[in-house]
């Protein structure tokens, strides 16, 4: 069983066929002989949150040792980081711990925009140095230019959780119609969403002409507790040879997401190590420069008692569960071809920060 979907059509001649089939495993069966295992969705405490900078916040507090002794404690044959727009955290590790490298997949989960609108998409990287990571990040404010570098450079990349993000059902079938033919990966089996959601996006690809596609799956995990909770398993000696498997679409996805009831309790336990790494560092030489953060903090001491944080959580998460239930999306592939038009003729922003 693989885990590439779609079809021959456009296929450059010489080339294999593509097979249809996406597969899914549960956790517990049987690696076949060969294979490899690694979540490809891991963050820790080098992701930050942009939004709450104000107030010296990250939105993971799990530290690259941590993240790679709990991977490989659950069975992962290689460890990828995926830290928000920065792969600080695998050469963290990797400098402390070089003699892991072949175990280390350097990888970093892009924040990228649809050019002239404010919609966010995350793409992953995977399988990266300094130099792309330098040219990432000055295409990153035109998902257009992103994904045209990265197919230069022949990098592995996946479009993470499709769903999210989105305000409307329109804005949502507008955009993907444009990105999904252009991206070579998905990733169908997000650790914090619905297991509905890869029944959808799997039914959605196999209903049109999207080009064929990688399935893939990760964790997202911002905590210890969902690292390895979903992985993906493809053949390799090595972890070039696993992300050339994953190229070929030569893959399953195992394990089962945790769901959006785990991510509330996530978001609750992230901000207690935030206050909690708050008032230890105040204890530090670093006091002066935590104290600027400490109003701040402070000031959302009432709102986080609330629950305002958790209200928030909770309609984000149904919101993208009426983004996937209401897209009638196995209509998308009419719009296709009008929808990748209209998007030739897009400018880069400047967007980068």
């Amino acid at each position: 069983m693989t885990s590439r979907t779609g079809d021959d059509r456009g296929r450059p001649s010489g080339t294999p066929p593509v097979p249809r089939v996406a597969a899914h495993r549960h956790g517990g069966e049987r690696l076949r002989r060969g294979w490899k295992r690694a979540d490809l969705h891991v963050h820790t405490r080098f992701s930050g949150w942009g939004h709450l900078r104000p107030i010296g916040a990250m939105d993971c507090y799990v530290t690259p040792d941590a993240a790679f002794e709990t991977a490989r404690a659950r069975g992962m044959h290689f460890v990828c980081f995926t830290d928000h727009n920065t792969i600080s955290g695998a050469l963290d590790f990797l400098s402390r711990r070089p003699e892991q490298e072949d175990r280390v997949i350097v990888g970093e989960e892009v924040d990228t925009w649809i050019p002239g609108s404010s919609q966010r998409l995350h793409v992953s990287v995977l399988g990266v140095d300094e130099s792309p990571h330098d040219d990432i990040a000055r295409r990153r404010g035109n998902c257009f230019g992103l994904i045209a570098e990265l197919r230069s450079r022949g990098v592995f990349f996946v479009l993470n959780h499709p769903f999210r993000g989105f305000r409307s059902v329109r804005s949502a079938r507008r955009d993907l119609a444009i990105v999904l033919p252009l991206v070579p990966a998905i990733e169908v089996c997000n650790g914090s969403d619905p297991r509905s959601h890869g029944r959808i996006l799997k039914a959605m690809l196999d209903s049109g002409d999207f080009g064929p596609k990688v399935l893939v799956g990760g964790s997202d995990a911002h905590r210890t507790q969902r690292i390895a909770t979903v992985h993906t398993a493809a053949p390799g000696r090595s972890k070039w040879e696993y992300l050339e498997s994953l190229k070929r679409g030569i893959c399953v996805v195992e394990g089962e997401p945790s769901g959006p009831r785990a991510l509330l309790w996530d978001v609750y336990s992230i901000i207690g190590e935030y206050y909690g790494q708050l008032l230890a560092d105040l204890g530090t030489k670093s006091r002066r420069r935590r104290a600027r953060n400490l109003p701040g903090a402070l000031t959302l001491v009432p709102a986080v008692l609330a629950g305002v944080p958790w209200v928030l959580t909770a309609a984000q998460a149904c919101h993208r569960e009426w983004i996937a239930r209401r897209g009638r999306w196995e209509t998308l592939a009419g719009t296709v071809g009008r929808s990748i038009g209209a998007s030739e003729d897009a400018v880069p922003s400047d967007r980068s920060g």
